[in-house]
């Protein structure tokens, strides 16, 4: 027999039963006409993942939680979030809906929805010489952008060598 562990927390706030998981995984595709012979993946690019979280917090808790649940919404710090089919890093709260009614007036249940946050880091092409300067020949504003999650082997030469220039 298999049992699979799910975290029962939304940024470290502990929920009593999560009721649904919605995960959503987009593509943004180029519209325009790509060249033949031209790299699609250069045309093509994923949009951060979003999951939505039907969950209910009983008893107690249910008003403590919510307001720890708004205060990590707040904070914007990103958090890990495992589901029953993926763990997924970098995600922050995008939306909390909350219902109580009189049937269930000591339970809180809610909708999260998470948005991964992609993170990436850029470098700058150092400083320019003064023989630079002298010969108008600066390098202003070039910026060579890279991914702080680990870059596929086909990729890594491509990535390495884009710069942004003004």
């Amino acid at each position: 027999m298999t049992c699979i562990l799910v975290s029962r927390s939304i940024g470290g706030v502990f929920v009593d039963v999560v009721i649904s998981e919605e995960h959503e995984s987009e593509m943004e595709i180029a519209e325009h006409p790509v060249e033949k012979g031209a790299k699609i993946s250069d045309h093509a690019w994923r949009l951060p993942a979003k999951v939505t979280l039907e969950s209910a917090i009983a008893g107690e808790r249910a008003v403590a939680s919510f307001q720890q649940l708004l205060d990590v919404q707040a904070a914007a710090e990103p958090f890990s979030l495992v589901t029953g089919l993926k763990v997924y890093q970098n995600m922050l709260i995008k939306r909390l809906s909350a219902t109580r009614d009189k049937e269930n007036a000591r339970v809180l249940k809610f909708e999260a929805e998470l948005q991964e946050v992609i993170i990436v880091s850029t470098e700058s092409s150092g400083g320019s010489s003064s023989a630079d300067k002298a010969q108008g020949t600066t390098k202003r504003g070039q910026v060579a952008a890279r991914t702080t999650d680990s870059i596929p082997n086909r990729t890594d030469k491509v990535l390495s060598d884009a710069i942004a220039v003004d």
